[in-house]
């Protein structure tokens, strides 16, 4: 069941009529709750500007401050917080900001940050068959793309592992299968996808805060470009942390895929609780496995 707008307003009534559609109720089963007001559809201030601002500071700013911290530090656990600490500055300011002075200044009804209590149990279950389709995948990538003599495949996750228990600890457990989930989620399937939903979806009446709101086009195709987009964004965040090729399109798939299936929770249950807990399971069952496999051979 989907949960209740958190706006302090009842939902719209069924017979909310589409501009598109006069003579139908507006398709609403994959919005955010938190956009369907008493009377009409609302559209936030912030939108694919701020989405694409956000992007470009998640891949300039951690690049340029590892970069020119790698003068004076070698590579090793402490810059690699270092960059991850850039990096989730980046995330979470992004999505601060974007609610706080173009939304409703809440990141539950911008952007669906709420839980449930099945929402471990969703997450545990997508999250291990996220896992094996992944495998999958990478398996039949590997039958239509033969590994060379000689060739191995590099992940990133092994990135989180460098240094001693303690750094592991940090970098890998807290950072890598904790705070980098939780954040990313609330970035790419919050931010990201619902900026690109609103739109293709809706035309809003001003600019600023939260406005009211026109249907332009169908929701259901503009919930399908959104999931696409945010998973290929989603994606190409994390191929800069391997340097060959084929590396970079395995994990680029990997991560397009998972970024798939945790914006399908998202719409679907109009809440980042279960992608957010299937995100934790997938990055710490890959930590858990790298402990005691190749690191080739996962992603």
């Amino acid at each position: 069941m989907r949960s209740k707008p958190t706006t302090g307003t009842a939902v719209p009534p069924a017979d909310v009529r589409s501009p598109r559609n006069p003579s139908g109720p507006v398709d609403r089963r994959f919005a955010n709750p938190a956009q369907l007001g008493p009377t009409g559809l609302l559209k936030p201030g912030w939108g694919l500007w701020q989405a694409g601002a956000g992007l470009v500071l998640v891949l300039a700013l951690p690049l340029g401050a590892t970069l020119a911290l790698s003068a004076v530090l070698p590579f090793g656990p402490e810059l690699v917080f270092v960059s991850l600490c850039f990096t989730w500055l980046v995330l979470l300011g992004a999505s601060l900001l974007a609610s706080r002075v173009w939304g409703f200044g809440s990141l539950a009804q911008d952007f669906g940050l709420r839980f449930k209590s099945i929402d471990l149990v969703i997450g545990l279950g997508v999250g291990i068959a996220a896992r094996l389709v992944l495998a999958l995948v990478q398996v039949l990538i590997t039958l239509l793309w033969p590994l060379g003599e000689g060739e191995v495949l590099q992940g990133n996750a092994g990135l989180f592992l460098t240094g001693d228990t303690g750094w592991i600890f940090v970098n890998a457990v807290l950072g890598g299968a904790l705070i980098a989930p939780f954040l990313e989620e609330l970035f790419n399937r919050g931010l990201v996808l619902r900026a690109v939903q609103n739109g293709w979806w809706v035309r809003g009446s001003a600019r600023g805060k939260v406005s009211a709101a026109t249907e332009r086009r169908s929701l259901t195709t503009a919930t399908v470009v959104a999931i696409l987009v945010s998973s290929l964004a989603f994606g190409l965040l994390h191929t800069g942390a391997v340097g060959d090729l084929r590396s970079s399109v395995y994990l680029l798939v990997g991560t397009f895929t998972v970024g798939v299936i945790c914006g399908i929770l998202t719409v679907w249950t109009g809440r980042l609780g279960p992608a957010i807990v299937t995100h934790v399971v997938f990055n710490g069952s890959a930590i858990g496995l790298l402990l005691i496999l190749p690191p080739e051979l996962l992603t």
